[in-house]
């Protein structure tokens, strides 16, 4: 068996699973979801975020609370407090690769961020097959992927939210910069012809206040349209203009348009170690 811990928002949660899914893969074990960290989010000062991955074709199989205590707490109170020393004194966070991990067998437990390709690449075909809505698109989404297939299509993504307005996460990540959304646009509009750049963002009216975005723009993200859906529009834009977030990273990834211009921000994180593969070499960077 192997247990993934989810935490974080869509984004995260997708590299999360992506890991287990593809230790289950190789040592043919069953993979079991641990949601209960999504819950608490709070309690550790960071914003609350739902289970999304269930709009998704997984395999969605909820760990009981004895096999996690089983894997998670081997030893009990001696492997407990080893593992809140490395996470809380240490901050191991496990977002950077670390080739050890694909070593790993049957009876895991995964408790990181696990933010590279390398972790999954091999399963590339499962994890695309797997990343599908598994309900039909809402009115509003069907409207919009009809108009995303009839342009060339640009997804561009604007990240605000905690990146903003909580103190931590904002000096880890930092924020991409007007600068360099102009430049990506102008990247863009020099490689393509009559490019179309339908807008996804947390914060809209910052968006339309501060971006100097071409006439042919089309404003996606609302109430009506969940995490799950934007992704999936993204995923079918022709090209993408990606923030510093996990989930226009996936947006990018799972783009299947073999002619695609990705553009993603560097550094990726302020202050966290991150690893170098994260934005793949095709992908043009661009200084955040």
């Amino acid at each position: 068996m192997v247990i993934v811990n989810l935490k974080g928002g869509l984004g995260n949660q997708m590299f999360q699973y992506a890991l287990g899914r593809h230790l289950a893969e190789k040592n043919n074990a069953v993979l079991k979801l641990d949601t209960t960290s999504l819950s608490k989010a709070e309690e550790i000062g960071n914003i609350y975020r739902p289970f999304d991955l269930d709009a998704f074709n997984i395999k969605n199989e909820q760990a009981t609370p004895e096999e996690i205590r089983a894997l998670q707490y081997p030893y009990g109170l001696i492997s407990k407090f080893i593992n809140n020393f490395k996470l809380k004194i240490l901050r191991r966070t496990f977002v950077e690769f670390d080739e050890k991990i694909l070593e790993l067998k049957d009876n895991t437990y995964l408790d990181g961020y696990w933010q590279s390709p390398k972790y999954f690449e091999a399963i590339r075909n499962i994890l695309i097959a797997e990343f599908t809505l598994k309900s039909p698109l809402s009115p509003s989404s069907q409207a919009l992927q009809a108009k995303i297939l009839e342009s060339t299509s640009v997804a561009l993504h604007v990240r605000h939210g905690d990146y903003v307005t909580n103190k931590r996460v904002f000096n880890e990540n930092g924020i991409c910069s007007v600068d360099y959304y102009k430049q990506a646009i102008d990247i863009i509009s020099s490689k393509v012809t009559n490019p179309t750049f339908f807008v996804f963002s947390d914060d809209i009216a910052w968006v339309k206040a501060n971006l100097p975005l071409p006439t042919e723009t089309v404003f996606v993200s609302g109430e009506t349209i969940s995490a799950p859906e934007e992704l999936y529009l993204m995923s079918v834009c022709q090209h993408n203009i990606i923030a510093n977030s996990s989930f226009s990273w996936w947006g990018a990834w799972l783009n299947q348009n073999g002619d695609k211009t990705v553009i993603a921000p560097t550094p990726w994180f302020d202050t966290i170690t991150y690893d170098d593969n994260l934005i793949l070499n095709s992908w043009i960077q661009l200084p955040k």
